[in-house]
C-alpha cells in the first residue's frame, strides 16, 4: 500500500512538510539591540508575512554587519537557520551551523541535512544530544528521521516522552506520527484519538488508512469522501486521497475501474507532488488487469502534449516545466509497460528520450538505471558504462537532491498590454498638451517594458512633435478694443475660465475690428484644448474668421490656414492634415510659418507610419532650414523614420545622423544616444547598446531623470547580456544594489529597478534574492504609497512577480498573502490580485475562517447529471446542473 500521509517522511519532498510543521514551535529570538534594527524587524516581518528566503536573506545580511554583542549574533543566526529551514533551503542552513553558534545547535543541523535528503547524517547529528537533553522539538524530529529509515522501533522510542508531553499540538504530532509506523507495520493505529466532528483532515486521512488495512473499505472510502470535501489539509493531502480511493478499488479487485479513475485524475490534475506516486501506482492497476490489455491511448496522448488539464492557449513557466514533468512521467510508465511486454529496442528509446530531453525530471535516476538494465541484457557495454559514469556523477552518496527551479517568469503579454492600452487612451484624449504629452510618455515606458520598440518610437516622434500653436497677430489702431482682444488673449493663454467670454464679447462688440480674426483664431485654439475638445465649435470659430468686414492680411490668412492644420490633427483627420499643408506651401513658399508647417506634414506621414515620406519631409526641412529651431529635431526624427523602414541603409544613416547630433552636443544629444543604444539593442548588438549608454551616463549635466533612466535601462541591458554570459548578471546587480541604496529614489524608481534585480536574481537562479528584491517594493509602498500610474504599474510588476514565484517553488500560502497585500493598494490590478489570492486559497485548499460549503464530491460511477436525477426521484437536472 502506498504512503502518502503528510507525517510520512519517505522522501526529501516529505521533510519540507515536516520542517515547516516543527517550527510550529519556535524559540523566542528576542535581544534589545536586534529590536532596534530595522532590517531584523523587516526580516521578522518578511517571516510572519510566510516569506522565509527573504527573512533568511535579510538575516543573513545583518550577520555581516560587525558590533553584534556575542548573544545578538547567535539569536540572528538562529533566526537565519530558522527562515532558511523553513525555506527547505538545506545547504543554507548548514552553512549557517558551520559559521556560527546556534540555539540548540543539533536540531538545526539534523534539519539541514534532513532537507538535502542525507537522513543518516541528520539521524547522527540529532543523535548527538544526550536524550535527557533533547529539546521536544528535536526528539520530534529524529522520530520522524528514524520512521523514513525505516527503525520503527527506535522511532517508537524516540516519540515516547513526546506522548506524555503537556503541550497539546506537540503531543498531537507525536501520537500521528506513531499512528503512522502502527500502520505501515500492519498494526491497529494505537495513536488515534477517539474520532470527533472537528478532527482534522490528516487525522481523518490516517484513520481512513488504518480503516482501509483492517478490510474496512466502505468506512473507509465515506472517510476519504470527508477529507476530499473539505476545503483545509492543501492540495497534497486531497490528491492523496484520491489515489487512496484508487487503492480501495484495487483491494476490491476491480483494477479496471480503479485505472478509469485514476487515469481520470491525471488527465484532469495539471500540477501535483503525487505524480511519482500515481504513476506507479498506475502502473500496478495496469498489471492487475486481465489480458489481453493495450496501453491506455491517453497515457499516449500525454507523451507528446502533456494532460488536458495542461492544455492552455498561453501557458504561464510553472505550467510549462509541470506539463514536461509530466511528459516524462509518462514516457517513464510508457517505458515500463513497453519493457514487461519485451519490446526492448521501443522501451530504451524512450527512456534515453527521457534522460537526454528531462535532465532534472525526478525518474532520471530510475530511468538510467533501467537503462542500463536494457543494455546490459543486449551487450551494449559502452552505453551501459557510460550510462553508469554519469550516474554515480550525478547521484552519488555526497549530492544533493535534483533541483527543480522553474525557467525564467516572462511578463504576461496581456497585462502588459492592458497597461499599454490604458495610456494611448489617455493620451487620445488628452485636453492639453501638457496631459498629452505626460500620458504619452507613460504610454512610451509601458511600450518598453512590453518590447514593443516600433510602438515606443512612434509614441516618441509624438511626444517631440507637441508644441504651442497660439500665434499673435500685429496691433490694431483701436487701442480700447486692442487692450480688450489682449487681456482675452492672455486669459486664453493662461487657460482662465472667463476667457471664452471674453472673447465672444469681444467679438459681439467689435465686429469690424483689424483684428477679429486673430480673436476666432484665439477662440478657435481655446475649443481644441477644451476637455474634451470641442471640434464643431472650433471649426464654426474657424470659419468665421473668414467673414471679417475688412480684407484679411496675408498674415492672418496664413494663420487661418495654419491653424485648420491644427483642427485637422484634433480631429484625427492626418490625411486631411496632409493635403492642407501642401496647399499651404503652395499658397505661400515663403511664408515664415514654412518650417513649422513641414513638420506638421512630416508628423502626419511619421503617424500614418508612411515613414519614406515621413523621412523625406524630415530631411527637407534639415536641409532647408538649418538654423531653425526646429532643424534638429527634423534630423532626429529623420533617423527615426529611416530605421522604421527597416534597411541596412536607412539604419546605417541613423546611427550616422544620431552620433552628429551627440558630437555637436545638441539639444537633443542625450535623446540621440539614447536612439543609439535603443537601435542596437533592437539589431541584438546589446554590448554596443551598452558602450552607448555609458557615453550617456559620461555626459555634464545630465537631467536627473535621464539618469535614473539611462541607469535602469543598462541594468536591463546587462540583464539581456546575462543570458549568455553570467558575470553580466553580476555586474546589474552591483549597479542596480548601488542604485536603491539611494534613499531619496522616487518610488517609481525604487520600484522599477527592484522588479529588474529580481529579474536579474531569477536568470542567475537566485530565486529568493529575488523574492526579497520583490518585496521590498512592497515594503517601500508601505513608507511612500504609489501615486501616479507609473508608480502602480512597477508595483504591480514586482508584486505579481513575487507571487509567480512562490507559486513557482509552491509557496501556496504565502503567494495567497502576497497577493493580498498587492489588493491592498488601490490601482487598476487591485481587484486581479485579490481574485488571484482567492484562486490560490481555494485551489490548494488554504482557505482560512469558516469553511464554504462543499461541493458535492461525486462518486466514481456517479456523473452530475446522474446525481441530480437521483436526487430528483428520476427526473433529470441536466439543465440546474449545467
Amino acid at each position: 500500500m502506498l504512503r502518502y500521509a503528510a507525517a510520512s517522511m519517505p522522501t526529501t519532498r516529505s521533510l519540507s512538510f515536516i520542517a515547516a510543521t516543527l517550527l510550529a514551535f519556535p524559540a523566542g529570538l528576542v535581544a534589545a539591540g536586534l529590536e532596534e534594527a530595522a532590517e531584523y524587524v523587516s526580516a521578522r516581518q518578511a517571516l510572519g508575512d510566510g516569506l522565509p528566503g527573504v527573512a533568511g536573506v535579510k538575516a543573513e545580511r545583518l550577520l555581516k554587519n560587525k558590533g553584534w554583542t556575542r548573544v545578538e549574533t547567535r539569536l540572528l543566526a538562529t533566526f537565519a537557520a530558522e527562515a532558511w529551514t523553513r525555506a527547505a533551503e538545506g545547504s543554507r542552513v548548514l552553512a549557517l551551523a558551520e559559521a556560527y553558534d546556534l540555539d540548540d545547535e543539533p536540531f538545526w543541523r539534523g534539519q539541514g541535512l534532513a532537507l538535502t535528503g542525507d537522513l543518516s547524517a541528520a539521524r547522527k547529528a540529532l543523535a548527538e544530544d544526550a536524550p535527557a537533553q533533547q529539546h521536544p522539538r528535536t526528539r520530534l524530529l529524529l522520530a520522524q528521521i528514524l520512521a523514513a529509515l525505516g527503525e520503527n522501533a527506535e522511532a517508537r522510542n524516540a516519540l515516547a516522552p513526546l506522548l506524555k508531553s503537556g503541550d497539546a499540538a506537540l503531543k498531537n504530532h507525536a501520537l500521528l506520527l506513531q499512528s503512522e509506523i502502527d500502520i505501515n507495520e500492519g498494526k491497529p493505529a494505537s495513536g488515534l484519538p477517539a474520532r470527533t466532528e472537528q478532527e482534522n483532515t490528516a487525522t481523518r486521512f490516517l484513520r481512513a488508512r488504518a480503516l482501509l488495512q483492517s478490510g474496512q473499505i466502505k468506512p473507509a472510502q465515506q472517510m476519504l469522501q470527508s477529507v476530499l470535501g473539505s476545503p483545509q489539509g492543501g492540495e497534497r493531502m486531497h490528491h492523496a486521497a484520491l489515489l487512496l480511493q484508487v487503492e480501495s478499488l484495487l483491494l476490491q479487485h476491480q483494477a479496471a475501474q480503479a485505472q478509469e479513475q485514476l487515469l481520470k485524475f491525471l488527465d484532469a490534475t495539471a500540477e501535483s507532488r503525487l505524480w511519482v506516486e500515481a504513476f506507479d501506482l498506475l502502473n500496478r492497476v495496469h498489471q492487475e488487469i486481465p489480458p489481453p490489455v493495450s496501453l491506455p491511448a491517453g497515457v499516449l496522448r500525454w507523451i507528446s502534449a502533456g494532460n488536458t488539464a495542461q492544455q492552455q492557449p498561453d501557458p504561464p513557466p510553472v505550467l510549462v516545466a509541470a506539463t514536461a514533468e509530466f511528459r516524462g512521467h509518462a514516457i517513464y510508465l510508457t517505458a515500463q509497460w513497453l519493457a514487461a511486454q519485451q519490446r526492448d529496442d521501443e522501451a530504451v528509446s524512450l527512456l534515453e528520450a527521457l534522460i537526454q530531453l528531462y535532465p532534472e525530471h525526478p525518474r532520471r535516476s530510475d530511468a538510467m538505471q533501467m537503462a542500463m538494465e536494457l543494455h546490459a541484457s543486449h551487450h551494449h557495454d559502452e552505453r551501459v558504462l557510460a550510462l553508469a559514469a554519469a550516474w554515480h556523477q550525478e547521484y552519488s552518496d555526497d549530492s544533493v537532491p535534483v533541483d527543480f527551479a522553474v525557467g525564467g517568469i516572462r511578463f504576461r503579454r496581456g497585462e502588459t498590454q492592458q497597461a499599454l492600452q490604458m495610456f494611448q487612451n489617455a493620451a487620445n484624449v488628452a485636453t492639453t498638451l501638457t496631459e498629452r504629452r505626460r500620458a504619452l510618455f507613460n504610454a512610451a515606458v509601458a511600450a518598453i517594458s512590453a518590447s514593443d520598440f516600433t510602438l515606443y518610437q512612434s509614441l516618441l516622434g509624438q511626444l517631440e512633435l507637441i508644441s504651442n500653436a497660439a500665434v499673435v497677430g500685429p496691433e490694431s489702431a483701436d487701442s480700447a478694443a486692442t487692450l480688450e482682444l489682449e487681456k482675452a488673449l492672455v486669459l486664453a493663454a493662461g487657460r482662465k475660465p472667463e476667457a471664452e467670454g471674453a472673447l465672444r464679447a469681444f467679438l459681439r462688440t467689435y465686429p469690424n475690428h483689424p483684428r477679429f480674426a486673430d480673436a476666432c483664431i484665439a477662440l478657435t485654439e481655446w475649443f481644441l484644448l477644451a476637455v474634451p475638445p470641442r471640434i464643431q465649435d472650433a471649426r464654426t470659430a474657424l470659419d468665421n474668421a473668414g467673414t471679417a468686414a475688412g480684407a484679411l492680411t496675408p498674415v492672418q490668412q496664413q494663420r487661418i490656414h495654419y491653424t485648420r492644420l491644427w483642427l485637422a490633427d484634433a480631429g484625427g483627420d492626418l490625411k486631411g492634415l496632409v493635403t492642407t499643408g501642401a496647399e499651404f506651401i503652395k499658397l505661400w513658399p515663403k511664408s515664415t510659418l514654412l518650417p513649422e508647417v513641414r513638420m506638421k506634414i512630416a508628423s502626419a506621414y511619421y503617424r500614418l507610419e508612411d515613414f519614406a515620406n515621413a523621412r523625406t519631409e524630415f530631411e527637407i526641412i534639415a536641409r532647408d532650414y538649418p538654423d531653425t529651431e526646429q532643424a534638429d529635431t527634423a534630423l532626429y526624427f529623420a533617423a527615426m523614420s529611416a530605421t522604421s523602414v527597416m534597411s541596412v541603409e536607412g539604419r546605417t544613416r541613423a546611427l550616422e545622423i544620431w552620433e552628429d547630433l551627440a558630437q555637436k552636443k545638441s539639444p537633443l544629444a542625450v535623446a540621440a544616444r539614447r536612439q543609439q543604444a535603443l537601435s542596437e539593442r533592437l539589431q541584438g548588438n546589446h554590448a554596443a547598446a551598452l558602450a552607448v549608454l555609458d557615453k550617456v551616463l559620461a555626459m555634464k549635466g545630465l537631467d536627473p531623470e535621464q539618469r535614473l533612466m539611462t541607469i535602469c535601462d543598462k541594468a536591463e541591458l546587462l540583464l539581456l547580456l546575462g543570458k549568455t554570459d553570467p558575470s553580466s548578471l553580476d555586474a546589474a546587480a552591483d549597479l542596480l544594489d548601488e542604485f536603491l541604496a539611494n534613499s531619496t529614489l522616487p518610488f517609481m524608481w525604487k520600484a522599477r529597478a527592484g522588479f529588474t534585480l529580481a529579474s536579474v536574481h531569477h536568470d542567475a537562479k537566485h530565486d529568493t534574492e529575488a523574492l526579497e528584491a520583490c518585496y521590498n517594493v512592497l515594503r517601500a509602498a508601505d513608507l511612500t504609497p504609489p501615486t501616479s500610474p507609473a508608480d502602480y504599474i512597477w508595483f504591480s510588476k514586482a508584486g505579481f512577480f513575487g507571487v509567480d514565484l512562490l507559486e513557482a517553488s509552491r509557496q501556496w500560502e504565502a503567494a495567497a498573502r502576497l497577493a493580498e497585500q498587492i489588493a491592498q493598494r488601490p490601482g487598476d490590478r487591485a481587484t486581479e490580485a485579490r481574485d488571484r489570492a482567492t484562486k490560490i486559497r481555494l485551489e490548494h485548499f488554504l482557505w482560512d475562517g469558516p469553511a464554504p460549503t462543499p461541493p458535492k464530491v461525486l462518486k466514481f460511477d456517479e456523473t452530475p447529471e446522474k446525481a441530480a436525477t437521483d436526487k430528483a426521484g428520476g427526473k433529470s437536472l441536466k439543465k440546474k446542473v449545467k
